[in-house]
């Protein structure tokens, strides 16, 4: 006969559920009893939590301000731009954003912001481009309906174009001619080398069009020429020029080309 093996049978014992209700309840006693305690451990697990938070809130900020500082030729006259407005309360977050503002080249611009505003300080060629870009930017209806309300604010000083934004609050004018005058104190950098634009080559006589001095870089400046045109009179229509304003520009642009 085959021998039969023993069979084993284990017994699992679980543990009592009424030791952690016990332990719970032990918790709950000593927690009432030493109540000073247990407020200072809550009070000290808010403020870690708070810091924690505050400081991914920082980080992510950080990351995304680095994300939009690019760096340009003109980074030396920006870094003291931006050195100067920290003792404003004002903080750089964007550096280099674009080539253009309002179709007009730039030199290089900075952003900034405080609790209450956002700026821009954008360096130009020369003066007329400033003057340019700002009535470029006048000229938007949205800009101008933003300007009229207090919400946005737009003034150029020489080569340098200011813009504030109130984050749909009146802008402050004082901060904001205070910014001004700061950065009206800093020397600034030459313009930067631009390309030359080269004039159409002679068309010989008895056909083509006239040749001669001004006639030649028409193909190049009459589109912008109309463009301008455009815009100085959208200005007069809105009010923004006098008539006698938009006749001395217009003059002078007739001038140039």
């Amino acid at each position: 006969m085959a021998q039969q093996q023993p069979i084993r049978v284990v017994v699992e014992k679980k543990p009592s559920g009424c030791w952690g209700v016990f332990g719970v309840m032990l918790l709950i006693g000593l927690a009432i009893e030493h109540w000073y305690v247990s407020l200072g451990i809550l009070v000290l697990l808010v403020v870690i939590g708070a810091v924690a938070q505050s400081k991914q809130k920082q980080q992510r900020k950080l990351a995304q301000a680095n994300a939009r500082r690019r760096s340009g030729p003109r980074d030396p006259w920006l870094n003291e731009v931006a050195v100067a407005l920290a003792e404003l309360q004002l903080t750089e977050v964007a550096r280099n954003t674009g080539a253009q503002v309002g179709g007009v080249p730039i030199d290089g611009d900075i952003g900034l912001d405080t609790d209450s505003m956002s700026m821009f300080v954008t360096l130009f060629a020369s003066d007329e481009l400033a003057r340019r870009a700002e009535l470029a930017l006048r000229a938007k209806p949205e800009v101008r309906t933003a300007e009229s309300n207090g919400h946005t604010a737009i003034k150029a000083q020489g080569r340098v174009l200011y813009t504030a934004n109130g984050r749909g609050s009146v802008v402050d004018e004082f901060q904001f001619d205070e910014v001004i005058r700061v950065v009206d104190k800093i020397s600034l950098p030459p313009p930067l080398p631009r390309s030359p634009v080269t004039a159409a080559p002679p068309v010989p006589r008895g056909g083509g069009p006239r040749v001669g001095p001004s006639a030649a870089p028409l193909s190049v400046l009459e589109p912008d020429a109309l463009e301008q045109l455009r815009t100085l009179g959208e200005l007069r229509a809105a009010g923004v020029l006098s008539e006698v304003e938009f006749e001395a520009k217009k003059a002078e642009l007739l001038r140039r080309v």
